[in-house]
């Protein structure tokens, strides 16, 4: 049967969980965030489905998305991404410049290119990671998952639509409770034989592996529930036994060599502060010897508004998971000190950092390195 999402009715949720839009406490945007969640999970859990969960498997985290056996072996590749052998459209995960993901799709053009890939849709766009989308049997739903837009806390489920008219993925619903809880829900899809519905959380176990849960695929029907009710829910155990769905662990693929349509080159990668800011298209700093002046750190996605008109900006994602901002790309100290007096009309406590083929590179030895170049430089000469 075609799986139906829940409208939900509060306009409060609506607000606060599909769109995740609002104005957080100054200085305090993770603690508003969590508080939200708090919120969102609270109002899930007062109106559930009551799926009927008849397999489960526990499995690595890491590759947890092989055991989904009803998708073809080999294509998954190392990316985390699925790549169906023969597929119309093409939805996959990209890394932003910005350091996160977000989900894009692209068509074929001819037998050997596809066009640009483009976001899904802007309703599916956070300051998080969207990641592992699926497109349903029928392609008019387009499932994924986010820790971005506000949902219970973690990763959530989140589907989007369809709009035939419009010919374009329209709005993006929260799956609901008990498919959402306050820890990671990802990878929901359908088989296509129309008898399961697959989806996988660590709502039950560690952090390093997830269950995998299988559903009896029908139209989920959400109503009131009680605190005691909710509990056993969001528990999602085997209720209905049913040995039809056979776990297999498929082998990683390759990822295809695929070739997009790439628009000519319009970014200006001159340096600015006088705006609009920008990040650099391609976040990738070039090699030799490189000096950027560090704007800030931020722990979440950070935002056009963050960079009050400086450009490019580079985004280098930090073991901690934080995300590292710096500015231009200057090839002597002199340069980037030119630049830092600009920047710190804006940024006050900006400063000078260096790298060397793309690595962390301490200043003092950059500006040694710097030093010895000029210096064997000078001493070239021509001998006729």
């Amino acid at each position: 049967m075609k799986r139906k999402i829940l409208t939900l009715i509060s306009a409060l949720l609506l607000t606060t969980l599909l769109h995740g839009q609002g104005t957080a406490p100054a200085g305090d945007s993770l603690a508003w965030k969590r508080q939200v969640e708090a919120e969102n999970y609270k109002a899930l859990k007062q109106f559930a489905a009551r799926p009927v969960v008849v397999a489960q498997k526990r499995v690595p985290r890491n590759d947890f998305f092989l055991w989904y056996s009803h998708l073809a072996d080999q294509s998954w590749g190392p990316d985390r991404n699925w790549y169906p052998q023969e597929t119309r459209m093409l939805y996959f995960a990209r890394l932003t410049a910005a350091g996160d993901y977000e989900i894009v799709c692209s068509e074929p053009v001819d037998s050997n290119l596809w066009s640009k890939p483009e976001p899904v849709c802007d309703a599916a766009v956070s300051p998080g990671n969207e990641i592992f989308p699926m497109l349903s049997p029928d392609g008019r739903r387009l499932y994924f998952s986010s820790d971005g837009l506000f949902g219970a806390g973690g990763y959530d489920l989140y589907v989007a639509t369809w709009n035939p008219e419009r010919q374009s993925w329209g709005s993006v619903r929260n799956l609901g409770f008990p498919y959402n809880s306050p820890a990671d829900d990802m990878l929901f899809c359908d088989t296509p034989d129309g008898r399961y519905s697959l989806m996988a959380s660590n709502r039950s176990c560690g952090k390093d592996s997830l269950v995998i849960y299988v559903l009896q695929q029908e139209t989920p029907v959400f109503s009131p529930v009680v605190e005691t009710e909710a509990a056993r829910l969001e528990a999602l155990a085997v209720t209905a036994p049913d040995n039809g769905y056979r776990f297999e662990k498929h082998a990683f693929g390759t990822v295809p060599d695929l070739l997009f349509e790439e628009p000519e080159e319009v970014f200006d990668y001159t340096f600015t502060t006088s705006g609009p800011g920008a990040f650099a298209e391609n976040n990738h700093l070039p090699s030799g010897l490189v000096y950027q002046v560090q704007l800030f750190v931020s722990g979440s996605k950070p935002q056009l508004k963050q960079l009050k008109g400086v450009s490019p900006v580079y985004v280098h994602p930090q073991r901690s998971g934080k995300k590292l901002c710096a500015a231009g790309v200057f090839r002597t100290y002199a340069d980037a000190e030119q630049a830092l007096s600009q920047v710190r009309r804006l940024f006050p406590s900006a400063f000078i950092i260096a790298f060397d083929n793309g690595e962390p590179l301490a200043l003092s030895k950059a500006r040694k390195k710097e030093s010895s170049v000029k210096v064997i430089t000078e001493e070239v000469r021509i001998v006729k």
